[in-house]
């Protein structure tokens, strides 16, 4: 079996130190993958309730996915700790009020050179559902899944099951080769599909047909972050930031062969269903097919 303590010695982790081994993972409506992504997460990490860290020299990081596997982001350096009361005041973060309330310990991490070829790409399998989301490395062997392509995104899992961050779908359109699959699924089916701004909750409602279907559209979306849709460029030029609070998923697949005014008709049923004219963000009159 090949253990991620093979990948971690081969890159130069010096195994004989204490290392322990971190599965991040919030169910309090917190997304560690776009704290990674958006520069939170080492801030995140550094900060805990109780002392996950004790006695560690080096933390090997990993961010949980689906079917109790874990995403290897890196390795740090336990440099100091430090006794805390809470959360600082003066740090701007999403997961404010939501999570690191009650912190005790804030920890001095150094992130370490020399992995970036395995990081983002190495995934893991936690041993258990029920393990600790933090134990020592020597504690069980953690099996390497697989070896990701570089620019890989995520797994497709079913159209029901897309719910992409503006960022994902922006490095899925980005790197067709590392993410082919996507492709071939968008670009196989027209759709309606939903765009949250995740800010408000308000929706916007639209549809795609033709050559390339669903991916042929929201390639705009991912060049530009509004597809040229009135409500959104308008949004996004006052708040360019904005595009990263947006949610992109679909509400009905549509066979590719339906002509644009017929995705329209399916497209109107879900406005009027949901109120996006009324209360999201769709334009009042009856829009064209976008």
């Amino acid at each position: 079996m090949l253990t991620i303590d093979t990948f971690l010695n081969l890159y130069g982790l010096d195994l004989t130190k204490k290392v322990k081994i971190a599965r991040h993972m919030d169910t309090r409506g917190i997304d560690v993958h776009e704290l990674f992504h958006t520069g939170h997460f080492e801030l995140y990490q550094s900060y805990q309730e109780r002392d996950e860290f004790k006695g560690a020299q080096y933390l090997v990081s990993c961010l949980g996915i689906n079917n109790n596997q874990a995403l290897f982001v890196g390795v740090y350096e336990v440099v100091a700790k430090h006794k805390v009361n809470g959360f600082p005041d003066h740090h701007d973060v999403p997961y404010r009020g939501k999570a690191k309330i009650k912190s005790k310990y804030h920890y001095e991490l150094e992130k370490l050179d020399g992995f970036e070829d395995i990081e983002h790409r190495l995934v893991i399998r936690w041993n258990n559902v029920g393990q600790a989301w933090c134990v020592s490395l020597d504690n069980r062997p953690k099996e390497v899944v697989q070896l990701l392509p570089r620019g890989f995104v995520k797994p497709f899992s079913g159209y029901s099951d897309i719910n992409l961050t503006y960022r994902e779908l922006r490095d899925i359109v980005g790197d067709l080769d590392a993410n082919q699959i996507w492709y071939k699924m968008l670009s196989s089916v027209g759709a309606v599909y939903l765009i949250l701004d995740t800010t408000d909750g308000k929706q916007y409602i639209g549809s795609a047909s033709g050559r390339e279907g669903l991916y042929g559209r929201w390639k705009e979306y991912a060049k530009t972050g509004h597809g040229n849709n009135v409500m959104l460029k308008e949004m996004l030029q006052m708040e360019p930031g904005r595009v990263h609070k947006f949610r992109f998923s679909i509400l009905q697949v549509l066979p590719a062969s339906l002509t644009s005014k017929e995705a329209v008709m399916e497209e109107n049923k879900f406005k009027e269903k949901l109120g996006s004219r009324a209360h999201g963000l769709n334009e009042k009159e009856i829009n064209k097919v976008l």
